[in-house]
């Protein structure tokens, strides 16, 4: 275990009040955090997990899935354990459901180095929940940036305001789980709240960071058109028509092997709900589909970039415009655009 000392913390009567997510846990001496990964020993809170790695892989950047940011390149994605969340269909349920897992200490300088040596484009801190490791992370992307890479953060959002603030400057692009649209489904599927997510996301755009958002459609919980369309009211009033907004299959796993696999037919139906409140770039995950797999563009229907499972070519996008009309399309197409 790592003693790295935490930060993002005070003392609060005869406890540790942790400021890293949207919890704010209370801690007592002796105590860990929901996360199971930040501890107060003796009155000053650590990060138990700092640098310790369970993955390490180099991706295709679609696969997070980011669409709009450098589409075409490898990311060098990165997991700690742990989470801030008790998701009942958790994809990655031995990273994020445990404390107690084999990892590798690796310094943010041995990330970075690998990142480079790989060709990597960017590190993605993904698989788990990467707040709760939020003093590595920093080190590891403000290294990064300094050594003319980006990072990508992959997160359900529950990360506190003082959180983003200060990861911001380091970060390219942040992709984000808006799992439902109802405070009842965090609750009860996710052990959380709404309104934290959809703080964070708003802030995110306020911060002019590119942003990428996910919804895994799980039938009979979120994939009613009244919910499906309130959502798509909010993220049309609040983020615009440009937003990249991903509607992925759920396939059954952990706590909810009961449930079905999300059919073809809603999504292709939530595909077209987004297209007609007016969403520029619905995509539609974990199933072929003929339009929600490609980047279209919204002024002239010329097809920019198309895609086959995570690979990606772009017949129609030059310089980040439609070779066609000329429209600027929304999103990162070259690094010098984020270091």
């Amino acid at each position: 275990m790592i003693r790295h000392p935490a930060r993002l913390w005070k003392v609060s009567g005869e406890k540790i009040s942790c400021g890293v997510c949207a919890r704010r846990c209370m801690i007592a001496k002796g105590g860990r955090g929901f996360c199971g990964v930040r501890e107060n020993t003796d009155g000053v809170l650590y990060a138990n997990s700092y640098g310790l790695l369970t993955a390490a892989n180099l991706d295709p950047i679609e696969k997070k899935p980011l669409y709009h940011f450098l589409p075409g390149t490898t990311t060098f994605s990165i997991s700690g354990f742990g989470c801030n969340f008790r998701c009942k269909h958790c994809q990655n349920y031995t990273l994020s459901q445990t404390t107690s897992i084999p990892a590798e200490y690796v310094p943010p300088e041995a990330v970075v180095e690998e990142a480079v040596r790989l060709g990597a484009k960017s590190i993605s801190f993904t698989y788990n929940e990467p707040t709760i490791s939020f003093e590595y992370v920093y080190d590891t992307a403000k290294l990064a940036k300094e050594q003319g890479l980006t990072s990508a953060f992959i997160t359900n959002g529950y990360l506190s305001k003082e959180a983003l603030l200060e990861l911001a400057p380091f970060l390219g692009a942040i992709r984000i789980d808006l799992k439902a649209f109802t405070d009842a489904f965090y609750k009860e599927v996710c052990g959380a709240r709404l309104k934290p997510v959809l703080d964070t996301i708003l802030l995110s755009k306020e911060l002019g960071l590119h942003l990428e958002l996910v919804t895994l459609v799980i039938p009979g919980y979120n994939d009613s058109v009244d919910e499906i369309d309130a959502m798509l009211d909010w993220v049309i009033t609040n983020l615009g028509p440009a937003v990249s907004h991903h509607f992925t299959a759920f396939m059954p796993m952990y706590h909810m092997q009961d449930v079905p696999r999300t059919p073809f037919s809603t999504l292709d139906r939530i595909y077209r709900q987004a297209k007609a409140h007016g969403l520029y770039y619905p995509y539609i995950g974990n199933m072929p589909h003929a339009e929600g797999s490609k980047t279209i563009c919204p002024e002239c229907g010329t097809v920019l970039i198309d895609r086959n499972g995570f690979s990606s070519s772009e017949p129609g996008l030059e310089g980040g415009k439609c070779g066609a009309c000329g429209r600027k399309i929304e999103g990162v197409f070259s690094l010098q655009q984020v270091v």
